[in-house]
């Protein structure tokens, strides 16, 4: 480790010392820079209008520096507020030199009159980097947390901004620590209230049941997957009791799973998984009967397009940051927990968030049955129709 950090500081200075940065500044520019996933991008993507609604920014012309992974999602969704996109291979970025300072260079030779970049968790190596790198009147950063840095680093990126807006220290919902940080930027109160996204036509291109639902059986990392398995058990139960067909989705490295689903699932499985663009992900979701998911991007889009039923299962890290939804937001969220986490909630909640800790429960130790009866209790009330 203390190797791999000595690396990346040399490589920062080789960059700072090789990188020209623009001595032009572009008058009325803002470059928005955002490069967190794609749930992040769901939870922080509605507040961009309000940018463009502040008296000051009105005639500005907004640059977002995105993540390569929601491009196409972007893209679709927020052009009328963003005159040009930027996007950044975030993996890429992190590990091959070249393309680093390719990116860097690019990006270093145009000045904007302000930056701005929202993110919590701060990364120095990557957002602060920029932010250092491209020249801009004003540098405008969040205070954040050490989620994503060490004290020392941010000790010194915090220098690298004319002013961080501040941030509770305490656990907030991640809408709601992009709406604190907004309002508190634009210094007015912002009507937002919960992730939205709306379809011009959600109509999709594939041949699905009329009534389904959708199984997400992808995750960012292994911690986060719950059995293919139990999820079939769980196709099974759907079929059988609410005469639900299940749909698979998730992205090309989740392809071998679909197999043993299929050996346990009685029954046409409709498997999507690595052939759905985002776009078309979303009108997938937005027509479900339910989505049963691990804790993903996907839960996500069902909250912002307003699915009928969110079901997620969750391993425990960010509790109360990214997970359960506040009822105030989508009260038809219903995670299911590790029973650890659910006999001592508040604790674990402060200790997900420490920025040294990492989850140690198993989401696999949920149970089929306790997912079952989940579903059976909220669906019998609710939507057996």
């Amino acid at each position: 480790m203390i190797i791999y950090i000595i690396k990346k500081i040399i490589l920062y200075w080789i960059l700072n010392l090789f990188i020209k940065r623009s001595k032009v500044i572009q008058p009325k520019t803002l470059l928005l820079i955002r490069l967190d996933g794609i749930g992040d991008y769901v939870l922080f993507r509605n507040y961009i209008e309000s940018i463009k609604k502040k008296k000051r920014f009105k005639n500005f012309s907004i640059t977002l520096l995105g993540n390569l992974s929601w491009k196409n999602l972007s893209e679709e969704l927020d052009i009328k507020y963003i005159d040009k996109f930027l996007w950044l291979d975030r993996k890429k970025f992190e590990n091959n030199f070249f393309y680093r300072y390719k990116k860097i260079k690019e990006l270093a030779s145009v000045g904007y009159e302000v930056i701005l970049s929202p993110i919590y968790s701060r990364n120095f190596f990557i957002e602060d980097t920029l932010v250092n790198l491209i020249s801009a009147k004003e540098k405008i950063g969040n205070s954040g947390n050490y989620s994503n840095i060490r004290k020392w680093e941010k000790k010194i990126s915090d220098k690298y901004y004319s002013k961080l807006i501040f941030a509770k220290k305490k656990v907030i919902f991640e809408f709601y620590r992009n709406k604190e940080f907004f309002q508190n930027f634009l210094d007015y109160k912002l009507n937002i209230t919960k992730p939205n996204i709306h379809l011009k036509n959600s109509k999709t291109k594939f041949n699905l049941p009329k009534k389904y639902v959708v199984f997400f059986i992808g995750g960012s990392q292994n911690y986060k997957k719950w059995s293919i398995k139990k999820f079939a058990k769980v196709g099974k139960f759907l079929k059988k009791n609410f005469k639900c067909e299940p749909v698979l989705c998730g992205d090309s490295s989740d392809l071998e799973q679909v197999n043993q689903f299929k050996k346990i699932y009685d029954g046409k499985v409709f498997n999507l998984v690595g052939k759905a663009s985002l776009i078309d992900f979303l009108k997938i979701i937005k027509n479900a009967f339910l989505i049963l998911s691990n804790e993903s991007s996907a839960p996500h889009f069902a909250v912002a397009l307003n699915v009928k039923c969110v079901f997620v299962l969750y391993s425990g890290k960010y509790l109360g940051r990214f997970c359960p939804y506040p009822k105030k937001i989508f009260k038809n969220y219903i995670p299911i927990y590790h029973s650890y986490i659910e006999k001592n909630f508040q604790y674990y909640k402060k200790l997900s968030n420490n920025y040294k800790f990492n989850s140690i429960r198993d989401i696999n130790d949920i149970s089929f049955e306790k997912v079952e009866q989940t579903l059976n209790l909220v669906l019998k009330k609710n939507y057996n129709k």
